[in-house]
């Protein structure tokens, strides 16, 4: 049996990642609704245009209004995403709390977190060299970018501009997969999943904090398949002293942390207990260590076909149990999606378990 603090650190990652699927598909309904008036406006700005009578110096005054719809586009998807962080940050707060709470003996005292103060740490620190509304606002300016210099060069190189709205807004028969356009959706994609992740291991952080007279050294859990960076891949497991995080028996530098360590980091960490140095295989530590090279996959084999299924989903499930595993498997599904609502459901009941 997993240690109960690995086995749901594990559990919160597979549905933190369907948390991120859901808050992804309202950004990208956010922008989607902007699509529509961006490309009428540029439609409108271009009417007039040609390749004869094109000129770069005009193309500023030109896109105004174009300007003016990508600028509240990515203002919107800001104040969307720092909606969802605020909730989020409330939830992993008492996550921590009450995944501590069944872990650590009642007469123990356990201290919580205050949501406001995690979420303007959150705020406040860089992510990947940058506070997420920098990153916002930098997003909007290169969507707006790239279209100019689309424009640019398709005039340059005497396209028409039917040619040149549909290379920047793509093809109905591809959904519009093929434009310009779905760059930014890429790109929101890896900011989303990187905001969750970065404000997770500040609250985690500050609990860690808040508690530092019961836990002690904290261990960096990977998730290990076949999309995991090779840094993750090298600190999986290793310990690092709470709150300074100096490497512990190890000389692998912590860096900015799990889950902030790179683009889309899916790691996390625990806390072990004060005094403990490992991870055991009972909630009463009656078994033996459980072996520190536990993969991802070792722990997926020992779960119930619900949870498999929670994480492949009901057909990769059944394929999974069938013997039937491929390198595809345990890659993000982006179809299955997690409200917090559902998450703390789900996650209420492993608790109780």
């Amino acid at each position: 049996m997993i240690d109960p603090l690995l086995d749901q650190a594990i559990r919160h990652q597979v549905n933190m990642t369907q948390y991120g699927n859901f808050v992804l598909a309202k950004m990208i309904r956010i922008l989607n609704l902007s699509d529509a008036d961006l490309m009428a406006q540029l439609n409108e700005a271009l009417a007039d245009v040609d390749a004869d009578s094109f000129k770069v110096q005009r193309l500023d005054k030109l896109l105004a209004s174009v300007r003016e719809v990508n600028t509240q586009a990515y203002a919107a998807l800001y104040g969307g995403m720092t909606d969802e962080l605020q909730a989020y940050v409330e939830y992993e707060g008492q996550f921590q709390y009450d995944l501590y709470r069944s872990v650590v003996p009642a007469t123990f005292s356990i201290a919580s977190v205050v949501p406001e103060q995690v979420y303007a740490a959150a705020m406040a620190q860089p992510m990947q060299g940058r506070l997420l509304k920098e990153w916002a606002s930098n997003l909007g300016a290169n969507r707006l970018q790239r279209i100019k210099d689309t424009i640019a060069v398709g005039y340059t190189q005497g396209k028409t501009t039917a040619d040149i709205v549909r290379e920047i807004r793509g093809t109905k028969a591809l959904n519009y997969a093929d434009g310009l356009l779905d760059t930014s959706r890429r790109q929101v994609d890896a900011v989303v999943r990187t905001a969750l992740s970065h404000t997770a291991q500040i609250t985690r952080t500050r609990f860690v904090k808040e508690n530092e007279d019961i836990l002690g050294d904290e261990m960096w859990v990977s998730t290990l398949d076949g999309k995991t960076s090779p840094e993750c891949r090298a600190r999986d497991h290793l310990l690092y002293t709470k709150v300074d995080h100096k490497p512990v028996g190890h000389s692998v530098p912590w860096r900015s942390g799990p889950g902030r360590l790179h683009w889309c980091c899916r790691s996390t960490s625990i806390a072990l207990l004060k005094g403990q140095k490992s991870l055991y295989g009972s909630r009463a530590a009656a078994g033996g260590p459980v072996d520190a090279n536990l993969s991802y996959a070792d722990w997926l084999k020992q779960q119930s076909p619900e949870v498999q299924d929670q994480v492949l989903g009901k057909t990769r499930g059944d394929k999974y149990r069938a013997g039937g595993k491929d390198e595809t498997m345990f890659t993000n599904d982006k179809g299955r999606m997690l409200t917090l609502k559902q998450m703390a459901e789900r996650e209420g009941r492993a608790l109780s378990q």
